[in-house]
């Protein structure tokens, strides 16, 4: 395997440790990293790369073990264009990778559902390619998987019936294969609503039940973004809509015992909170009715918030949430900030990704087998060179402890101290009279460290703050009634 680990990066905030790496190479042509799964000894990737800036045209896979060593691997077919979309892994350590291919080199559509069996050295060992159903194609390379309950392979495919730039016309499919890409049962769902039809954009396994739950736009009412229910059988069971969102992309990866499950969103609008533009992530329950946010992010500090495949859950406690800064279509460099969160909705840390004079568009995170995640997509470098880059980040990265004393002794007169301060931080609650309270962190531009909800049963509350970066820092307390605010120097 190839082995390329940067030991020092002046840009990059965290100090790496012996399981923190990032692989990083230039692309001859350039790379877009879409999706992949975790095998338990290392991750798959996979995309496709770029050929004359015609297309993603020509299909591309990675495994990275968990030390940072990479084998990587791109297909190229005469005549036509393949990209590969989503990747799951199964028990015996292979991964079942589903892709488009098709059309030809100039136009934007793709005519085959291409399915591969990979080893951890990319080797194929199954292939199976299935015409999409005249008169339908696609040109979005928007595929997802799930297992379901029986050990098979659930599909989920935006398709259309009308060219580029048409994006769909209410058309989406569901095909059911064996692990070894056999197709099973296939179905397209030709109902949706809207000029632009219904578009999925996230499927996932419904606990102690065996129906998959999609998420898209368009299988409930015109435009509006909805839940909907299949059975084994591919059939529509309930339809939810969820007229409280307004966004451009929302993702699940994650339920919760109460039957809820959260989902995190690209950009949205509405009047849930008073920011008019942020990302967030959403609980919701079985039905779609909104239940509760964190917002993470906002339009006033960044010019514009995005994700895709964005959630990685690795426990009720650890999930992480991927996000970049996109500033529009031109090539200026921009940031990418990874947040981690619990089940609870408590931001947990937040970690900002940046490359010197490089525009970074994560496309998605996916957990590790030792607790973390990877995080990549595509990097565009000076206006001109394609670079790859794969990160590692693990929990102790965004973590700020946090302890409650019930009877601090001594307190000095400030309200919060020492301050400045490098690592440890002391609030006094003293205008704190409820016992649920939230506190959130912010940095001088508004951008959010840690949010984490607590019951109030003591004076002090204790902070380890090493981890964020120097400057002036605000700190909010919010018991339901009151707020108790706060500045610090962190140094």
């Amino acid at each position: 395997m190839k082995r390329i680990l940067l030991v020092v990066l002046s840009f990059w905030a965290i100090g790496l440790q012996a399981q923190q790496w990032v692989v990083s190479h230039p692309a001859e042509e350039g790379v877009v990293l879409l999706g992949g799964d975790c095998n338990g000894n290392g991750n798959f990737i996979v995309g496709a790369c770029n050929k004359n800036g015609l297309s993603y045209l020509d299909a591309y896979a990675m495994y990275v073990n968990d030390n940072g060593d990479f084998v990587e691997r791109s297909f190229s077919f005469d005549g036509y264009k393949s990209h590969l979309c989503s990747a799951i892994c199964m028990d015996n350590g292979n991964a079942f990778v589903v892709g488009v291919k098709g059309g030809t080199l100039t136009n934007h559509h793709y005519d085959t559902l291409w399915i591969l069996v990979m080893t951890p050295e990319l080797e194929i060992v199954e292939e199976r390619n299935y015409p999409l159903v005249e008169p339908y194609r696609t040109w979005t390379t928007d595929v997802y998987l799930e297992f379901n309950n029986y050990g098979e392979v659930i599909v989920l495919a935006d398709v259309s019936q009308y060219g580029y730039p048409f994006l769909t016309n209410g058309v989406y499919a569901v095909f059911k294969c064996d692990v070894h890409g056999n197709m099973l049962k296939s179905k397209y769902f030709a109902e949706g609503h809207g000029v632009n039809g219904a578009r999925p954009t996230g499927l996932i396994r419904v606990p102690n039940s065996d129906y998959m739950m999609m998420i898209g736009k368009g299988f409930y009412v015109t435009n509006s973004h909805s839940i909907c229910y299949i059975d084994n059988e591919l059939e529509k069971v309930d339809t939810y809509p969820l007229p409280w969102f307004e966004d451009i992309w929302n993702y699940t990866d994650c339920w919760k015992e109460n039957g809820h499950f959260l989902m995190s969103s690209m950009t949205h609008h509405h009047g849930v909170v008073e920011n008019s533009y942020y990302a967030a992530v959403f609980e919701v329950d079985y039905r779609g009715n909104y239940v509760d946010t964190l917002v993470y992010d906002r339009a006033d500090t960044s010019d514009y918030t995005a994700q895709f495949g964005s959630m990685a859950y690795v426990s009720d406690d650890i999930i992480y949430i991927a996000t970049y800064w996109e500033s529009g279509q031109d090539e200026q460099p921009t940031d990418a900030v990874i947040c981690l969160i619990d089940s609870d909705l408590n931001l947990m840390g937040t970690k900002r990704l940046k490359v010197v004079d490089t525009k970074i568009r994560i496309m998605h995170c996916q957990r590790t087998s030792d607790g973390g995640c990877l995080v990549y997509g595509q990097c565009k470098k000076s206006y001109a060179s394609e670079m790859l880059y794969v990160w590692k980040l693990l929990p102790e990265d965004f973590v700020i402890p946090w302890t409650l004393n019930e009877n601090p002794v001594a307190l000095p007169h400030h309200e919060a101290y020492p301050n400045p301060t490098r690592d440890c931080l002391n609030i006094i609650l003293e205008h704190v009279d409820n016992q649920r309270c939230v506190i959130g962190i912010t940095d001088s531009k508004g951008r959010k460290y840690f949010e984490h909800r607590f019951e109030n049963v003591g004076g002090l509350l204790t902070l380890d703050v090493s981890s964020l970066d120097n400057g002036v820092c605000f700190y909010e307390i919010f018991d339901g009634h009151s707020i108790q605010k706060g500045k610090f120097v962190k140094y």
